[in-house]
């Protein structure tokens, strides 16, 4: 008898998902299907997601005005991905209400499937993305540098966008992320954790 409830409820499942990707066909107007998009995949030579950060990426490289960015890739994202938005962020620290802001970087423009190790450090770059300050009060990355002995988070998330942003280099991370509530289409995260060697 238990065999057959299983059954019943595994069938109940699968007939209501199909009737839902079915229903959602007709919203999207046959792009894609509707329903809940699958995430970027993110990856870096730098660092597997879920690894270690190197000394090269945080504290040690502290001299150098920030540190030097790890290089980023990504893939997966919709056919109408206008431009991306990356933030990186410590969440295991809170500093005037919110967590750490490492790096962020958007209008990115939407054919790049890649940024470079040691990206520039300024406001506004060559292909039209820019960065807002960090928590140093300066463009670009900043490296990891979590309070020794702890061992810090820090996650990316690459934003596809249905269209560019147009908001200004100094625009605050808080507006930032409004506006990217109105125009995100799918999202990928990759964690990388660092500690003071």
């Amino acid at each position: 008898m238990r065999k057959l409830s299983i059954a019943v409820v595994a069938i109940s499942v699968a007939a209501s998902m199909a009737w839902a990707q079915e229903k959602g066909k007709g919203k999207g107007k046959g792009k894609g299907g509707g329903g809940i998009p699958a995430p970027i995949t993110i990856t870096s030579p730098a660092y597997p997601d879920g690894g270690k950060i190197p000394a090269k990426y945080g504290c040690a490289a502290q001299g150098q005005s920030g540190g030097v960015s790890p290089a980023i890739s990504w893939s997966g994202a919709p056919a109408n991905t206008a431009a991306y938005a990356l933030i990186m962020h410590d969440p295991d620290v809170m500093f005037n209400g919110a967590d750490v802001l490492h790096w962020a970087i958007f209008d990115i423009p939407g054919g790049t499937v890649s940024l470079p190790e040691n990206l520039d450090k300024k406001p506004e770059l060559p292909d039209g993305s820019k960065q807002l300050n960090n928590i140093a009060g300066m463009p670009g990355y900043f490296n990891p540098c979590p309070p020794p002995p702890t061992t810090h988070h820090y996650i990316i998330e690459m934003y596809a966008l249905n269209q560019k942003l147009d908001l200004p280099a100094s625009t605050s991370r808080a507006d930032l992320e409004k506006a990217l509530g109105m125009h995100v289409i799918a999202k990928g995260v990759y964690v990388g954790t660092y500690k003071i060697p």
